[in-house]
C-alpha cells in the first residue's frame, strides 16, 4: 500500500512538473493513456494522480469526465498571487525572528544555485529551483498544515504560469531577491524581508496579467 502511495505522489508530482517544460497547453486535454505511456506506469496512478490535480484546481475536469488543462484568467493570476503572498510573507517574517544558522544556511545554498542557473540561463532548472526555495520558506516555517496548502498552491502557480504563454525567465533583479530575503531573515529585518517578499510575487503577477491581456 506505501509503494501504491508513493507512485501516486511521484506520478502527480511528475505531471504537474511537465507544465515546466510546456509540455502541455492551455485548453487542450490530458488524455490518461497518453500520460501513462509517457511516463512508463498505468493508467490508475495517472487517473489517481488528475483527480486529486482536479479537486486540487490544477486542472479542469468536465461534465464526460475529459481532464482539460486550465486556460489562464486575470482572476486567477490575481488569486493564486495573493494566496502566495499571504503565506509567504507570514513565513518569511516567522523565519526573521525563529531560523537557526543552519536553516539560513540551507536558503542561501538554493538562492546560490538559483543564481547558477539564472547565470547559465538554465530556464526549467531555475524555475524549479525558485519554486524549491519559495516551498523551503514556507517548510522552515514550521507549520505543516500551511505547508501541504502551500505546495498545491505552487502546482496552480506553475499551471497558470507556463499556460501564458510568457517566456520563463525572471529578470536580475528577481534573481537578487533571493538572497535579499535570505540576508533579511540572517539580519533579523523584517520589513526588508516583507518588501522583498511582495514586490518579488506582485511584481510577477504583473508580468502574468500583461501577458494575459496580449493574448
Amino acid at each position: 500500500m506505501l509503494l501504491k502511495r508513493n507512485l501516486d505522489e511521484v506520478v502527480y508530482e511528475t505531471i504537474c512538473e511537465g507544465f515546466v517544460s510546456n509540455t502541455y497547453l492551455a485548453g487542450k486535454r490530458l488524455d490518461p493513456s497518453e500520460l501513462a505511456e509517457r511516463y512508463q506506469v498505468s493508467k490508475t496512478p495517472v487517473i489517481q494522480a488528475l483527480k486529486r490535480m482536479a479537486s486540487e484546481g490544477i486542472v479542469e475536469i468536465t461534465q464526460g469526465g475529459k481532464y482539460i488543462v486550465p486556460v489562464a484568467s486575470q482572476r486567477e493570476i490575481r488569486d493564486v498571487c495573493a494566496a502566495r503572498l499571504l503565506i509567504e510573507e507570514n513565513a518569511l517574517l516567522t523565519l526573521c525572528r525563529t531560523a537557526s544558522e543552519k536553516e539560513i544556511c540551507a536558503l542561501e545554498e538554493l538562492a546560490k544555485q538559483l543564481e547558477k542557473y539564472f547565470q547559465s540561463d538554465s530556464v526549467d532548472k531555475y524555475f524549479l529551483s525558485d519554486m524549491h526555495f519559495h516551498k523551503k520558506i514556507v517548510e522552515l516555517a514550521g507549520n505543516n498544515c500551511i505547508l501541504l496548502l502551500h505546495r498545491i498552491l505552487i502546482n496552480r502557480y506553475t499551471v497558470v504560469r507556463h499556460t501564458t504563454g510568457m517566456i520563463l525567465v525572471h529578470n536580475g533583479e528577481a534573481c537578487d531577491e533571493h538572497a535579499g530575503m535570505v540576508e533579511a531573515v540572517r539580519n533579523r529585518d523584517e520589513a526588508t524581508a516583507s518588501t522583498l517578499i511582495r514586490r518579488h510575487i506582485l511584481q510577477m503577477e504583473e508580468r502574468l496579467n500583461a501577458k494575459v491581456n496580449d493574448n
